[in-house]
């Protein structure tokens, strides 16, 4: 095992926990309460040693002008307001360091000279950790059944680690179907066909179950990158109607019973949205520093990155947020990635397909929900991304894979 997955592993070791668990009453209940809440610690203990290793080395800065650069930018700005202006310094500079985790480990991932094989082998980790935990609650879901599980639900996750909510779920089920669709769809051995299928068929159920409306818009941003990928495929002609009526009956009727209006509402989000306001307008430069959405939102979800990102560093930290969303972009179409992926081949390829179709589904996840603007799932699968993303390009600067090339 090298360090940095070991130190992933740590960051991924603190997610469905906090500083709220590091309580006597709940950590003496029981030894699971016990390890969950000292669990809360591990991503503190990944940016330590990071730093060690990075001033042992004395390793250049190496996100400059790169996507994930532009999250350390927003990260640090952060920090810098969790020392000035939030109201509960303590658990600001908590989730501060939770979030500055991640970068650290791509600091040090990117100053190896392996450090393209060694990303891949990162997102490839990233896959089987979604994966394992997706099949930990596949039994709660098939419990249930179809349609008969209310958006709102609680997914209680194993070992008492914790609980999601149907639109997390979701959020794991669509990256399950983007990794299994295209692993089968280029896999031309038919046993290992097969076990991508017997992934997909799952993941695509969940995903109906949840209901999630963020994730299954996510599936139809993702089949439209895969259409732009791969080019107009009569096996796509025959999918996408199948993908489609999974959107219309899990969106439409079991979500929104039927209801456009249903469909389309987002009071909940309007009202928080206007708080979130309220709360920039009294700090809009420079934010309150790291989760200034629960400090002062009475426990509020922004439910908006870009809000979110407002909330926490102001319009200097939503600069600095949005840059990391459009330069990524910028990477793919400057470097013309949509085309070029088409004629690669190996296992570039897979995971270039799928780093796209990520970056898609967390972009337009960004406008619902706070996506990698605070620690969390989405943004330990988005840094890795981008990150993949910039390393590759950099090491295929020409089109050297293109028919015409050849």
């Amino acid at each position: 095992m090298t360090l940095v997955t070991f130190l992933w592993l740590m960051i991924w070791g603190g997610m469905f926990s906090g500083i709220y668990n590091l309580q006597p009453s709940y950590m003496n209940s029981s030894i699971f309460a016990y390890f969950n809440a000292l669990r809360c610690l591990l991503p503190i203990v990944a940016a330590f040693i990071s730093l060690l290793w990075i001033m042992g080395k004395r390793a250049k800065f190496p996100l400059s002008r790169v996507p994930t650069g532009y999250f350390f930018y927003y990260c640090v700005l952060g920090i810098v307001n969790s020392f000035l202006f939030s109201p509960d310094t303590t658990t600001s500079l908590y989730w501060a360091i939770l979030y500055l985790s991640p970068l650290l480990v791509m600091w040090i991932e990117m100053d190896s000279p392996d450090s393209l094989s060694n990303i891949s082998r990162l997102l490839n980790l990233n896959y089987f950790i979604f994966i394992a935990i997706l099949i930990f609650l596949l039994p709660e879901a098939f419990k249930f059944g179809f349609g008969k599980v209310s958006h709102n639900y609680f997914y209680q996750l194993p070992f008492g680690l914790g609980e999601m909510r149907s639109n997390g779920v979701g959020r794991f089920a669509l990256v399950a179907i983007i990794l299994s669709f295209t692993r089968f769809y280029l896999t031309k051995n038919l046993s290992q066909r097969l076990r991508w299928l017997l992934l997909l068929v799952p993941s695509v159920f969940v995903l109906a179950q949840t209901q999630s409306r963020t994730a299954l818009l996510g599936l139809a941003v993702a089949g439209i990158l895969m259409f732009t990928l791969r080019g107009m495929k009569l096996s796509f002609l025959l999918i996408s109607p199948l993908a489609a009526y999974l959107i219309y009956l899990s969106g439409f009727q079991w979500r929104a019973q039927g209801s456009i209006d249903e469909l389309l509402y987002i009071a909940n989000r309007q009202s928080i949205w206007n708080r979130t306001i309220d709360q920039v307008k009294k700090s809009h430069y420079l934010g309150w520093g790291f989760h200034a959405d629960r400090l002062l939102l009475d426990s509020e979800h922004v439910h908006n990155s870009y809000l979110h990102a407002m909330i926490h560093g102001g319009i200097l930290g939503t600069l600095f947020f949005l840059m990391a969303i459009l330069s990524a972009w910028a990477l793919i179409i400057k470097n013309r990635l949509l085309k070029r992926i088409r004629y690669i081949r190996g296992p570039d390829q897979p995971l270039l397909m799928e780093s796209v179709m990520l970056l898609g589904f967390m972009t337009e996840r960004s406008f619902f929900e706070s996506t990698a603007a605070f620690y969390g799932v989405d943004l330990l699968l988005l840094v890795p991304v981008v990150t993949y993303l910039y390393l590759w390009v950099a090491n295929h600067p020409k089109e050297t894979d293109s028919p015409a090339a050849a």
